[in-house]
């Protein structure tokens, strides 16, 4: 967000503090309009002021899906695919054994922190 463009947010959000503080002083109807003049001169300032603020969203982390043999040994390790569930019968075969396969884990891989050393 620029400078100038928050700068007028700034300016926008006094002039229509001043506009609401003067127009709520008398009780006719004038001063009605000018205090809503005031709030919508406000209400354009702060909106400026926060406009250009979005949260930088991390992508999710990998997700990975762990797949055993059910009488060997036998471990791979996949990308999760969407519908997979731990104990879920695997439609491939073992390729050591040629047995029936299952879901044996479902883990989100963490990335670990670079460590910065001071030389």
């Amino acid at each position: 967000m620029s400078t100038v463009t928050r700068l007028l947010g700034i300016a926008l959000a006094g002039v229509g503090f001043v506009i609401l503080f003067f127009g709520m002083n008398t009780g006719d109807v004038l001063s009605w309009i000018w205090s809503f003049v005031g709030l919508i001169v406000m209400s354009f300032g702060f909106a400026l002021l926060t406009a250009g603020r979005t949260a930088q969203k991390k992508p999710p982390p990998p997700t990975v899906t762990e797949i055993r043999c059910s009488s060997c040994d036998f471990k791979e390790i996949r990308d999760f695919k969407k519908g997979d569930y731990v104990l879920m019968p695997v439609g491939d075969a073992c390729p050591k054994c040629h047995s029936a396969m299952t879901i044996e884990g479902v883990y989100i891989v963490r990335e670990e922190p670079e460590v910065k050393y001071n030389v």
